[in-house]
């Protein structure tokens, strides 16, 4: 009887933790939240659990690799900016809308 209650124990911790460890696997930017609504989720008998699984596997925003030339992008892009405003007569300022 005791390992029975031992290993229901065991599964109920370890289910409760699942959606948090997969999000912070995952480096998901909410991994805090989602850990928390994965307890909740054990509490609430399993009803938020779920949700909090899906949530684990949302696809969080792309981090874009310090050394991906996009900062160099935009400040050609910022300078073409500046260039045509020049050239237009000061922007938005002189065209009188």
């Amino acid at each position: 009887m005791g390992v029975l209650l031992s290993a229901g124990l065991y599964v109920v911790v370890r289910l409760g933790a699942l959606p948090g460890q997969i999000a912070k696997r995952r480096e998901h930017p909410q991994a805090d939240a989602i850990q928390v609504a994965g307890w909740l989720g054990i509490l609430t008998m399993g009803l938020l659990w779920p949700l909090a699984l899906i949530w684990a596997f949302g696809h969080p925003p792309s981090r874009i690799p310090a050394d991906s030339g996009l900062r160099e992008e935009i400040a050609q892009l910022t300078e073409r900016v500046r260039t045509l405003e020049a050239r237009r007569g000061g922007g938005a300022e002189g065209s009188g809308r």
